[in-house]
This record gives structure tokens, sequence and C-alpha cells, in this order.
């Protein structure tokens, strides 16, 4: 867990501050969140109430038909001219430079459509962090774009060539653990969290993009949501930085898309505080009310898309209109690996190592809740789970354990070779089922074999 001295007392400096370094940047102060030091066994993520049925199927999670090319989501926003620009920065690079050919005449192009494409630019791809500060030269078919670095963080070209090239290997390097795109989220969300010190000064280098946070691990907001969005890049996941303001101040956080085809809100700079890495803000939905933070509005009031990188034009980007509710696949504990409730499909998962799984289940004092165990094993369990109106009923399942041992072992795996030797769906799903459907797809079969040999020697995580 990352320790920064100082980063609350009965506030937590929750920034972002996007801070100018050049005439064009926007200007902002920071932005506070605030925070209850009072909580007990469970987070509440990501529901942040009962979790209710909410009528999905298996398919909400795993059909990838609605998926975007988030790689150029602003791009397509753009028009033939800016478009221009935007490839011709992309193909040069970092340069002082550049000379875009213009099909109409020069005076066409806008300053706003210069800065419209390269805040596309920018936000489709990080590793643009260093776009700042520009002129505009003009000739009859053809313009020039001179940029300026910002030096306080980078020496020149080179130096921010160097940069790109460390924060490609940096990623390179990371580890994403899990199969579902809800478990890689988590893992890419904690792994920045456990990583990452936040940079309360304002004064450390490249606290504004994804260098200060994979490969120095000292930033802020931007650092977060830059190092998330390449990682959900490079995992095929598709996933937008957003600009605006959080709780008043200037900040910077992401949308992803689920299976479900619907955006979510994920702030891996708000859930990563001093005490614990807290899901408050991960997966939300517009209606959401964080647990632990302004627990009493939606969020919908606290982040406020602006989609304005450069604060002297009207040119602004547009985002996707986000899901008014949470992504519904149930609870995660702090402190617990591999413990989770699925509330469309009424399980909770219990992973073969969670050595607490007495206790988080039979706890009885979080918030108003109480869980009811009946049964003494995992695969062989039920799980009631109240606030004193709505009540629900759970499956448990340890996750891999087919045979209902209550533990995970290569008997569990020679059975699930069995079973897949044909694709193996069973409509009255079991404890049993969920714990051999390791990716959670609504079926047992080949992959999930594959997965429970990787599960088994410790290869393959869900965390």
């Amino acid at each position: 867990m990352t320790k920064r001295l100082l980063k609350f007392v009965s506030f937590v400096t929750a920034l972002c501050i996007l801070i100018g370094v050049m005439p064009f940047v926007v200007y902002a102060e920071d932005g506070e969140i605030e925070y209850s030091e009072d909580f007990s066994i469970i987070n509440f993520s990501p529901k942040t109430d009962l979790p209710i049925e909410v009528g999905f199927s298996a398919n909400k999670y795993y059909s990838n038909s609605t998926n975007v090319d988030a790689t150029k989501y602003f791009y397509n926003q753009l028009t033939a001219n800016q478009k221009k620009i935007y490839d011709t920065v992309w193909e040069a690079g970092p340069i002082a430079q550049v000379k875009v050919n213009i099909s109409t005449s020069s005076s066409s192009v806008a300053q706003q459509d210069v800065i419209k494409a390269l805040s596309a630019l920018n936000e489709d791809n990080p590793l643009f962090f260093w776009l700042s500060s520009f002129g505009i030269g003009r000739a009859s078919s053809y313009i020039n774009i001179n940029f300026k670095l910002d030096t306080t963080h980078y020496t020149d070209f080179n130096d921010v060539k160097a940069k790109q090239t460390a924060i490609i290997e940096a990623v390179n390097k990371i580890q994403v653990n899990g199969i579902s795109r809800h478990e890689k989220l988590k893992s890419i969300h904690d792994y920045l969290a456990n990583n990452i010190v936040y940079d309360n000064t304002i004064a450390e280098p490249n606290i504004f993009d994804a260098y200060g946070a994979l490969v120095n691990g000292v930033c802020v907001c931007e650092g977060y949501a830059e190092a998330f969005k390449l990682l959900c890049d490079r995992e095929g996941i598709p996933c937008l930085t957003v600009v605006g303001t959080g709780n008043g101040g200037a900040h910077k956080w992401n949308v992803v898309q689920m299976e479900d085809g619907e955006w979510y809100l994920l702030d891996s700079t708000w859930d990563d505080q001093t005490s614990n890495t807290y899901y408050s803000y991960f997966l939300i939905g517009n209606n959401t009310k964080a647990p632990w933070f302004h627990s009493d509005v939606a969020d919908s009031t606290i982040h406020i898309p602006t989609g304005k990188l450069f604060s002297i034009a009207n040119t602004a980007l547009s985002y996707p209109t986000l899901s008014n509710d949470t992504y519904g696949v149930g609870l995660l504990r702090y402190g617990a690996k591999d413990v989770n409730f699925d509330t469309a499909r009424g399980v909770v998962m219990v992973g073969k190592d969670v050595s607490s799984y007495v206790l988080f289940i039979e706890n009885n004092s979080t918030s108003g809740f109480s869980r009811t165990r009946n049964g003494s094993g995992t695969t062989t369990s039920t799980l009631t789970v109240s606030d004193g109106t709505t009540t629900k009923e759970y499956l448990v399942a340890m996750r891999g354990d087919v045979n209902a041992s209550n533990g995970v072992n290569t008997t569990d795996y020679e059975l699930m070779t069995q079973i897949c030797d044909t694709t193996y769906n069973i409509e009255d799903k079991t404890a049993v089922f969920y714990a051999g459907d390791m990716n959670q797809d609504g079926a047992i079969d080949g992959f999930d074999a594959i997965a429970h040999e990787l599960y088994t020697d410790g290869t393959l995580l869900f965390n």
C-alpha cells in the first residue's frame, strides 16, 4: 500500500492540478474529497448499496461486439484539416516544428483547429504528453506548427523521446492479472495504487505524465489517468482519459467501456489513499454515491468533464455518456484476496488463498448490513445479506473447487479436463458450476481448464 505523508487530515487532497506550464494549458486549483476514517471490513465496491439482483446475464460481461477503438476515439471527432494536423504530428513525434500540408488555403485553418487536433492526439495517446505550447506560421497551402517544451520537466526533444521509450518499457513489464475485464481493471487499479506516491508538493519532475507514474513512481492525477489508459490500451480494454473538474478543482480521470457496451468512470487517484486502496470510484455511474467520499450526492455532481486542455480557446473534446449505475458485479473486500460478490448471478466467489473467509462472511457490523452463512463449507454454503429492508441470498463458490472439497488441487483440474471434452452448459446453475466457470462466461470449456491449471500452480491470479 502506498504511504503518503500528510495526504490528509480531515480532508484528502485529491488534486488534480493540471498545472499550466505554458500559456495554452489550463490553470486550476486543487480539488478535495471528504474522507471518513470510520470503515470496517468491507469497502462496498463496485456496489454502494445492497447488492440486489439487477437482471444481467453472463453476456453482459463477455460480449465484445460493442467495443470502440479507444485509441482513435477523439480522432474521429475531427474535421478533415484537423485530422491532417493530428496525423502529421503523430508521424513526426517529438520535434520542434512540423509542416502540415493543407488541401485548402491555410487561412482556413484556425488556431482552434490546431488546438482541437493536439488535444485529440494528446488524449488518444498519452505518449504525446509533451504537447503544450505552440505557434503557427502560414504559407499558401501549408502551416508550420512550432512546439515549445516545458523545460521544467523535459530538457529537449531527445529527452522526450527517451522518456517515451522508458514509459513503453515500463508498460510492457507490468503484469496485469485476471481473465475478465473487471479483474484486469482491478489489477491495473491496484497496481497504480501500490506503486505510485501522490505528489502533494507539486514539485517533483514529470508528475503530469505517465513517466512520473510508471518510472519515477511519483505523480498527480494526470499521471495516474494516463498510465491507466496505456495499460488498458495494452490489454485491449477501451479506455479514455477525461479532463474536467473533480470536487471543484481541475482533475483528470478515466472512463472505460465494459462488455455491456456501457461506459463507467474510474478514478484511481482518489481511490489511492494513504491508509487503504479504495473502490469508491471503481467502475461507477452518474448516480453512484461513493460510500467513503461524498456519500450524500451523486457522482455526476463531483466529476464534471469539460474536455478543455487549452484555456485560450472554446474548443473542447466530447466524451461518451456514462451509465447511470455502477457496473454490477459485486462487492470487493479490502485486504482479502479474490473474494467478490457477483450481484448479477447471485454468487460469492471465494479464492483458494483467502484465509479470512470466515471473518469476511460472519462479520455483522459493516454499515448496517448483516450477513448470515448457511452451511459449513465454501462451495457447500449459501450466504444471506440484508440491510434490514432488502435481503439477497447468494451461493458461495470457491473458484476452481469443482468437487466441493473446500480446496483447489490437481484432482479438480483432472475433473475439469473431463468436463471440457465438450462445452458444458448448466441451465440450473450450481455453486460447483460457478467454481468451474473460471472466466465467468456462463460455460465450462477448454479456456476454463487452462485457467484452472494456471490458477492451481499460482501462475494466474484473480486479485
